[in-house]
Parts: C-alpha cells; structure tokens; sequence
C-alpha cells in the first residue's frame, strides 16, 4: 500500500531539498513534509516530542540528514552522525513508520579500496569516520526495523554526488566546476588517473523517490555503473566551459585505488531508470550556477 505522506528528514541540504522537489514534481496528491535539524533535532526529546505525530503507519521516511565529509572526518563527527540515528531509533521505536529510506554511502566499502565490481554483496571495510558512521547506521536501522510491528527498511548507497545546489563541493566534478568558473587552480591528488563513478543528483533523487514508493527491502547501490578519472571530469568541464585551468599535483597520501560498479540490481529493481552522463551532468550543474548567479 503506498504512503499517504513522505517524512524528509533533512529536506534543506543537498540531497534532500533536491528529493522533496522531485517528488512534488511527480506526486501531487501526496503529502510531502520536510523538517531540517532546525525543525527536528534528533537528539532532543522536546523536540522530537513535538514532531512524533509526522510519524505513523502511513508514512514513509526518507532520512537524509547527515554531517558530511567536507565539514570533517573525524571523532567529532563521527559521534554527531551516530547520534542522529540513535534519536531517530528511539522516535521509530514507540511511532513505527510503514517505510524507511536512509541516504548511506558506498564509503562503506573503502575508499582506499581497489574494486572495479562493487556489488551489494561486496564486503565493507570503512577506512574513515563518515564511512563508520554509515555503516553504524545501517546497522542499527536493520536490527530496529526488523522488531514486529515496524516497516520497511531500504539503504541507499550512492558513490560521489555532485550537481547544482551543492554548497560546498567535494573533490570531482562539482569543485572542478567551481573552480575553473572562479579562475582557481585545481589541486590533484597524483596524476588524478584513478577512477570513480560521480554520480548527478536527479538520479540520487529519482532512486530515492521510487524507493520510498516501492516495495523492495535490503541494501542498493546507487549507480550507473560507467567510472571516470579525476582528469576526464577536469576536461570535461574544461571543454564545457571554455576554460583551462591551472592544474597543480600533490603526492597521494594513500595508494591509487579504482571504483567500479556492477548496478544489475537497481537496474532490475528500476526499470526504464536512465542515468545522466557526465557530459549532461556538468551541463545542468554549468546551468544551474548560471540560473543562481553564482557563475
């Protein structure tokens, strides 16, 4: 049975305000709902207390808010990430939700891990703070939401996300961008040959809104399978704009690693999802900096 309401929790930041905005695109008649941490603070019983009746058996949850990578990895954020999903179990423990959507990250898998096939079977190794805490979380919603009485549970794991609205973008396409539109050089780590799949946000959103609405249970890979090099994405925005960077290189700090996907379940469970190549992706994120005036 579907939703009567869609939870967004997190639906000011970059994934979030993207999701609320492409499923009142596409769902009119469903009640949307967004509460950033301003609205809701996870950790504040008041709080929480005054937003439970958002949460019942007809609602379906996405759950997006985090403390991401580029504001620090470390301890201290590490603690604040877990700390949100240990006020959001104790919310879903006495108000079940018929589904819930949590934003995870293929930093589950290592980052400075060699593999061309991560599959949702592939195993996880975290190698820093944001990935331990995704993994946590995994863990936790798991165990919670299989009680009786609880709803559904899917993870999202997406690799880079990147495209307009992205307030402070983090190394591959997004900061090129901003770069060579600000006249910056771009910094690379190495030669900038190692691959990663940088995937456009309307087709995070997108996954994410047929998630909430379907009936699938488990863990997916948010994909599209097709990987760059650092360099490629430099020369596509170099292309796409007219403009050539100064590009300077620092010495790794930990070995060249390539990412790949193998994206068979989502394309199994999606069909007719098509996702943005690169090329379109760095055109729609070169517009919608144009559109805001900050090119």
């Amino acid at each position: 049975m579907p939703p009567r309401r869609v939870l967004i929790l997190g639906h000011t930041g970059f994934i979030g305000r993207r999701l609320e905005a492409r499923l009142k695109e596409t769902c009119p008649n469903l009640e949307i709902v967004g509460l950033s941490s301003s609205e809701l603070d996870l950790n504040d019983q008041e709080s929480a207390a005054r937003s439970r009746g958002l949460f019942t058996p007809e609602t379906a949850v996405a759950f997006c808010s985090a403390v991401k990578r580029q504001f620090g990895d470390d301890l201290e954020s590490f603690s604040r990430n877990l700390a949100m999903t240990l006020g959001l179990c104790r919310i879903l423990k006495e108000r079940p939700v018929a589904r819930l959507v949590y934003l995870s990250s293929a930093a589950v898998y290592g980052e400075d891990v060699h593999n061309l096939r991560i599959t949702e079977r592939t195993p996880v190794i975290p190698r820093s703070y944001y990935g331990a805490a995704k993994i946590a979380a995994e863990t936790l919603l798991t165990r919670l939401l299989a009680e009786p009485g609880q709803g559904s549970f899917v993870s999202l794991r997406p690799p880079m996300v990147y495209g307009p609205g992205e307030r402070v973008p983090a190394y591959g396409p997004g900061r090129f961008v901003s770069d060579i539109l600000a006249g910056r050089e771009i910094t690379l780590w190495g030669d900038g040959s190692e691959r990663r799949e940088f995937l456009f946000i309307d087709d995070v959103a997108e996954t994410a809104r047929r998630s909430l609405l379907g009936d699938f249970s488990g863990i997916v890979n948010i994909a599209a399978g097709v990987s760059y090099s650092f360099t490629e994405a430099i020369d596509v925005v170099s292309r796409l704009t007219g403009r050539r960077p100064r590009i300077t290189s620092r010495p790794r700090t930990k070995g060249k690693v390539d990412h790949g996907f193998d994206n068979s379940l989502l394309t199994g469970l999606a069909p007719g999802l098509e996702f943005t190549s690169l090329d379109e992706g760095v055109e729609k994120t070169l517009a919608g900096r144009a559109g805001s005036g900050s090119a």
